[in-house]
């Protein structure tokens, strides 16, 4: 892989534990349609870069409630010991162009999207437990990357997990998290605001004035209808 921000394009373990899980998903699910379901959180780490790395769940997001069908086929929390989390969109916090850089396959009667390692990675910086630092190291250790500068770019995208949470949210603390990171990884400090807060605000702010001027340059050459 020559950049860690392009497409991702892995080789699936499907013999691996969320793997052979997946697969009996895709059994169990009807085959009168097609389904399309993004698998997030460990499972793409473990089929596309290392099956050693083990994870109790396959967290998933699907195009239609799955539940009923995993609950007959024995495959929900309480029923299996690799079980399946199906759960909504807003589970997975990633940046709006991580689709451009998944992996898409066909399995059968489902279509599944599996994330690229980067948009993974970022969307444990907010939560950081011990198995989400060793899914950082298991990377570096399998691709050589994420380098800072990948980091940097992938958290300047995601800007916006650096804003204050809701009082009803029971979230880490994703300033301190990259700083905990940034030890671990690179052995030194960071500057969140300097490094990533401030030069992904200026861009935002670019970005909108353009998009201003653009629009006021096309208002303008509206010729008022007589």
């Amino acid at each position: 892989m020559t950049s860690f921000d392009q497409p991702w394009r892995p080789q699936l373990d499907w013999s691996a534990p969320a793997g052979q899980v997946l697969d009996k998903l895709v059994s169990a699910l009807p085959a009168n349609r097609v389904w399309e379901i993004i698998v997030f959180g460990s499972s793409p780490l473990q089929l596309g870069i290392d099956s050693r790395f083990l994870s109790g769940d396959v967290d998933v997001i699907p195009d239609d409630d799955i539940t009923a069908h995993c609950q007959r086929a024995g495959l929900l929390k309480g029923q299996a010991a690799i079980y399946i989390e199906p759960c909504t969109s807003i589970a997975f916090t990633a940046s709006l162009d991580w689709f451009v850089r998944a992996y898409r396959c066909q399995r059968h009667h489902v279509n599944f999207t599996f994330p690229h390692p980067i948009d993974i990675l970022v969307s444990k910086i907010k939560r950081l437990e011990e198995k989400d630092l060793r899914a950082f190291k298991l990377v570096r250790e399998k691709t050589g990357h994420p380098t800072e500068g990948d980091l940097i770019l992938a958290l300047r995208r995601v800007v916006d997990i650096y804003r204050p949470a809701f009082d009803e949210e029971s979230v880490g603390d994703p300033a301190t998290n990259t700083q905990v990171l940034w030890r671990e990884l690179f052995g030194r400090d960071i500057d969140v605001r300097a490094s990533i807060v401030t030069p992904a605000l200026a861009e935002r702010r670019f970005a909108n004035e353009q998009q201003v001027i653009g629009l006021k340059s096309k208002l303008s050459n509206i010729k008022p209808s007589q």
